[in-house]
């Protein structure tokens, strides 16, 4: 169940509850709301029917016996030579590449790859009483594979939410097949779990109890309760948005509910991403690192310690609370352009 580099799924079902947007251990309860909300045994829609934005192109690659989906947006007209930008989208029900579709119509530098994670949106879906992952590993490996399939330089890899982990085992990671060092030229997380929760791993006997009141009787019942596109607008208001939600991102949020997507979703809620701690890889981290939160994020203040540990990190707060990529895109643009910029400039401070 528990290995070194994750936490595998397959020998036991191993069915456990995601949302890309994470808020702290003890908030089980609105999280478990949260992340059902987004999901609908009903199918309102055909995920097919989710299209990337105008400016870019749906694609797919293979890995390891997986075929895996990606949007792909051109570099602006004399950007070419910029960074590409390597885009980790959150796990949640009803989502997936998707997410980033207004910060790539927005961005306006070097190409873009936003890959649908393994079992979320296009992608294969995952089963994991057919084939077990270690996670988070096998998410940060597949998005290596796009790395070494098409974007082939130095890039800037840019994490949402409660899918932090996979953007650190990018940079930091050091493998006969990966070189984070040399893949990754600047990390940006954008709305990261605390320093504390990012640095303290969940106990393994929690991640179990946390899969098993998922997987109970009263979990499914929870699931029926919250399937309304009512609920997802009221949970969207509540924890993700300043404001309100708009009526796009309840479109593409409800059209993409399926059963075939949920792996991910029990996977990420349970808590596995946070099996062990991150500290090592974060202190020891080469690259340059841009943190970001909402201003109406109520943990902004808690990551402090990302600047205060790690050897080259900003920490920038800009409009909206948990989901800035969509919320503020220009915004989150212009932030992180800005940031590559004087990284490259050497004008960034470190410790």
């Amino acid at each position: 169940f528990l290995g070194a580099d994750g936490l595998t799924l397959g020998c036991l079902r191993g069915h456990h509850w995601v949302a890309g947007f994470q808020t702290t251990r003890t908030r089980m309860v609105p999280l478990f709301a949260l992340c059902g909300l987004l999901h609908s045994t009903r199918p309102v829609a055909s995920p097919s029917r989710i299209r990337p934005p105008v400016a870019a192109a749906l694609d797919f690659y293979e890995h390891d016996g997986w075929r895996l989906a990606f949007r792909h947006k051109a570099a602006a007209p004399g950007r070419e030579a910029d960074p590409p930008l390597l885009l980790v989208h959150p796990v949640g029900i009803g989502l997936s590449g998707w997410f980033w579709d207004r910060f790539m119509d927005a961005w306006q530098g070097g190409e873009v790859f936003a890959p649908d994670l393994i079992g979320c949106g296009e992608s294969d879906a995952w089963r994991p009483e057919e084939i077990g992952l270690f996670l988070p590993l096998d998410w940060a490996r597949g998005c290596a594979a796009l790395w070494r399939a098409r974007i082939k330089r130095p890039c800037v890899v840019i994490v949402q939410g409660g899918l932090a982990p996979v953007g650190v085992l990018l940079a930091a990671r050091e493998s006969d097949d990966w070189s984070g060092s040399g893949a990754v030229s600047h990390l940006v997380l954008t709305a990261p779990p605390t320093w504390a929760d990012m640095t303290t791993a969940v106990p393994e006997p929690e991640l179990r109890r946390n899969y098993n009141r998922l997987r109970s009787p009263l979990g499914a019942a929870a699931v029926g309760l919250i399937e309304s596109r009512a609920a997802i607008r009221f949970f969207s208001d509540l924890f993700l948005f300043e404001g309100q939600c708009d009526g796009t991102w309840l479109d593409l949020a409800a059209s993409e509910c399926s059963v075939s997507v949920r792996e991910p979703v029990y996977a990420f809620n349970a808590g596995l991403l946070q099996h062990r701690s991150y500290k090592d890889e974060l202190t020891g981290m080469l690259q340059p690192t841009l943190v970001l939160a909402g201003r109406a994020d109520t943990r902004r203040h808690r990551r402090r310690g990302y600047a205060d540990r790690m050897r080259s990190c900003e920490l920038r707060t800009l409009p909206g609370c948990n989901v800035m990529p969509w919320e503020a895109p220009r915004e989150t643009c212009d932030a992180v352009a800005d940031f590559a910029r004087r990284a490259r400039a050497g004008t960034l401070s470190t410790l």
